[in-house]
């Protein structure tokens, strides 16, 4: 199936694209297709031909001599499937006069014929037009020597005899084509059960007939051309009009020039008829063409398997991929049987089906504010232990596990401590945690889910304080309060258990009256840590008005020794702060690994895309994986990836790469589509790369325009500004829950959006320049705005 690549049309060596070029080095690309070239610097002029293989040219001796280490083996493997080859012939005796069309029947010509096949397919690795032209003979002298082919070669140059009764009748003419028709109808071909590589090949040829016909008919309308393509060409090849083969140019010699547009039209209806054949012979075949990778020939195969997709895609890769727009086109127009990903985790949504809001990916800031006593909370009590009542458990509002109450989804447990050395000493140093999660097949570091940090230096609302293990404990329960947004992760009560008398009984019972009395104690006295406690109450009030329950549990201390062991492990190890903080699953300490995927244009994104860089890198760490192997690897370690920046259109291109990621996502990761992505995607790899994921999304217009803040859409944040100028590509088939910004309520694309897929969520940002209102909206993706 190499050699639809001897021309256009199949029938001519002036092929559609024999001067393209690669666009990463502006050299022309290495391939059967066009003139010859030097291997090395790729001239078309003055070339010599390279005595040992006979195939390959160089531009001097100097080139020559540079290319030998290289080109070395392969000549010697070439010379010496040539000379078995002609070894075996001259002991096959009188055959080749007497048995012509039956070798392969008669066993001593199998030694010969087997020869000449490597020969032929150690020729095709050399990837040059003579090389290619040279393996040509090869075959089809083959397919005359032994009618039946029995060795397939008719599946490597699929030709003329998938329709013809007479294949094997060796009175026959061989090759004797009089009413060949390039143009002819398809219908044929589903009635007659012919392989799969003929159909692969067919819809190539009749692809490359329509681009030629179409781009022909576009340049006529564009001229305001003659009345015949005789006229427009005459005899004489023209560089700046579209290229056609001998046969096509004169099969459409007497056309009038306004049945153009017809012509390529039937063509097209043909390819695409064929394309649906080629999806109902063998599902797999388009995706592995379009992967991008040309895979191994497997050793066996079974009709409609991966295997026979893989050895077809094996034998017809560079015949497409030479070929212009081909791949383009084909992307495109069979994105439509892309079949989902199931992978590890098989449940696919493209819609929150869940009954509250999102899990709560986007980092909430909330002010801290002073209560006043309009609310407390309530004193939590049980004969069970909490390990008795709640269990660890990965719910479909968070990525990692929380305790969850056996008989009651809705009531959420933490385990707080604080710990202080020097306490009530000279130069004293506290620390706190929080432990939310048990793992449940994932190992932790520290073998739980915890957060943690040194107590500040200074109070939430400013002045100096020395650090006690009580503010500590009292700093852990704040830490638990603001820990994240609780109600988006559908629950109703919060429960937060502690060792401390201090914390429960003060949060419970002696607030009530300390507000009363204007914060004095039952002597009179100023009440200690007022701040902290100020805070907690404020915690409640902005929880209470929510509709949300806090209760404080008063637990023994031998089982709160997750939380005092993280605690005095921050103390210990942690650097000094002087500021108050929150560190929450969003902050830079818990929200987990960042990694960017810069698959392809690394430097174009950094460049482009380097405001966005900064903050990100300026509030968390980011990984960057360059490679799809690197990719393999980064995403595997653990913990794994929270979040997974895609940062160009590199990963639409690695069909094994996105499968892995949409496990990451299935499986509670936030995977963020930015930066040079939109801009770097054809259309095909954009309908093909969300169809694998089973969503509905459609590559939109592209244009500037203002576009206008959803508020209701799911996970957006209150900092995000209401509206923006971009130029995007926009999305369309985006559900409005889904939608963070549109041209308005009427709109039915979206320039930026952001799903729930699985336990995860994915996020859209079609700005193709880095405008600072995407960078936020990036930013409050990943959690961190």
């Amino acid at each position: 199936m190499y050699f639809e690549s001897m021309g256009s049309d199949g029938f001519d060596s002036d092929g559609f694209g024999s001067d393209s070029t690669d666009s990463d080095n502006m050299l022309p690309r290495l391939g059967p297709s066009g003139p010859p070239r030097c291997a090395v610097c790729f001239k078309k002029s003055g070339l010599l031909l390279c005595g040992g293989c006979k195939v390959i040219h160089y531009c001097g001796t100097e080139h020559q001599a540079f290319h030998r280490s290289k080109h070395k083996h392969e000549r010697s493997k070439l010379q010496a499937r040539t000379d078995l080859a002609f070894e075996a012939q001259s002991s096959s005796g009188d055959v080749f006069q007497t048995r012509v069309g039956y070798f392969w029947g008669i066993v001593e010509t199998r030694d010969y014929m087997r020869a000449r096949f490597a020969a032929a397919n150690a020729l095709l690795q050399v990837h040059t037009k003579r090389a290619v032209e040279s393996a040509l003979e090869h075959f089809n002298e083959m397919i005359q020597l032994c009618r039946h082919d029995n060795q397939g070669v008719r599946d490597i140059i699929p030709h003329w005899w998938a329709t013809a009764d007479n294949v094997s009748d060796v009175t026959t003419p061989y090759l004797h084509l009089p009413e060949a028709d390039p143009l002819e109808p398809v219908d044929i071909f589903s009635s007659k059960g012919i392989s799969l590589d003929h159909l692969v090949a067919l819809t190539l040829l009749k692809l490359r007939l329509y681009l030629d016909m179409d781009a022909c008919s576009t340049f006529v309308a564009e001229l305001g051309a003659p009345s015949s393509l005789f006229d427009l060409y005459g005899d004489t090849d023209d560089t700046d009009k579209p290229r056609l083969g001998h046969y096509i140019r004169k099969k459409m010699r007497g056309v009038d020039i306004y049945e153009l547009e017809q012509t390529a039209q039937m063509l097209k209806d043909q390819y695409l008829t064929l394309c649906k054949q080629v999806h109902d012979a063998n599902p797999y075949i388009w995706e592995a063409l379009v992967d991008g990778e040309t895979p191994s020939p497997p050793q066996y195969y079974s009709r409609g398997s991966k295997e026979e997709a893989d050895l077809v895609v094996y034998q017809c890769h560079h015949a497409w991929s030479e070929s212009g727009d081909a791949m383009v086109m084909i992307d495109a127009d069979t994105a439509a049987f892309t079949s989902v990903y199931q992978g590890q985790a098989a449940t696919v949504s493209g819609r929150d089906t869940s009954s509250t809001s999102s899990r709560n990916r986007t980092s909430q800031i909330w002010d801290k504010t002073q209560g006043i006593g309009r609310a407390f909370p309530s004193k939590f009590q049980s004969v069970s232990s909490p390990g008795e009542l709640f269990v660890s458990t990965v719910t479909a509002g968070s990525d990692t596990p929380r305790f969850v109450h056996r008989n009651d989804p809705a009531q959420v447990l933490v385990f707080v401590d604080g710990a202080c050395f020097n306490n009530g000493q000279q130069e004293p140093r506290a620390g706190w945690a929080v432990v939310f999660g048990l793992p449940t097949n994932r190992r932790m570091n520290n073998g739980c889910y915890t957060v943690s940090g040194r107590l500040e230096d200074k109070g939430p609302f400013g002045g100096s304080k020395t650090a006690t293990s009580n503010r500590a404990e009292l700093r852990a329960a704040i830490a638990a309060l603001r820990l994240c947004d609780w109600q988006a992760e559908d629950y109703a009560n919060l429960v937060i258990a502690t060792d401390s008398s201090y914390v429960v009984d003060g949060a419970t019972e002696w607030t009530k009256k300390w507000v009363r009395n204007g914060w004095k104690n039952n002597t009179g006295g100023d009440v200690k840590n007022r701040d902290l406690w100020e805070l907690v109450l404020g915690e409640v009030e902005r929880w209470v008005d929510k509709g949300f329950a806090v209760d404080f549990w008063k637990i023994p201390r031998e089982l709160n020794q997750e939380a005092d062991r993280a605690a005095k492990l921050i103390t210990q190890t942690g650097p000094a702060v002087d500021e108050f903080k929150d560190v929450t699953l969003n902050s830079g300490q818990f929200r987990g690994r960042i990694l960017a995927l810069c698959l392809e244009n690394e430097n174009l994104f950094d460049d482009c895309f380097g405001a966005l860089v900064s903050r990100i890198t300026a509030k968390s760490q980011m990984e960057r994986a360059r490679t799809p192997e690197a990719a393999f690897t980064m995403l595997d370690q653990e913990p794994r990836p929270s979040v997974i920046l895609v940062t160009d259109g590199g990963l639409a291109r690695q069909r094994r790469v996105w499968d892995r990621v949409i496990d990451h996502l299935r499986d509670g990761a936030t995977v963020v589509l930015a930066g040079l992505f939109s801009s770097m995607v054809n259309e095909g790899e954009f309908h093909r790369f969300f169809a694998r994921l089973g969503l509905p999304w459609k590559r939109g217009s592209y244009h500037r325009t203002t576009v206008y803040l959803n508020t209701s859409a799911d996970g957006t944040s209150r900092q995000l500004p209401a509206s923006c100028s971009q130029k995007a590509t926009f999305l369309q088939n985006v559900e409005r829950s889904a939608t963070w910004y549109s041209e308005g309520t009427r709109s039915g694309e979206a320039a930026v959006a952001f799903v729930r897929v699985g336990s995860g969520r994915l996020g859209y940002i079609g700005d193709v320049n880095g405008e600072e209102a995407s960078d936020q909206a990036v930013l409050a993706m990943c959690g961190l705005l």
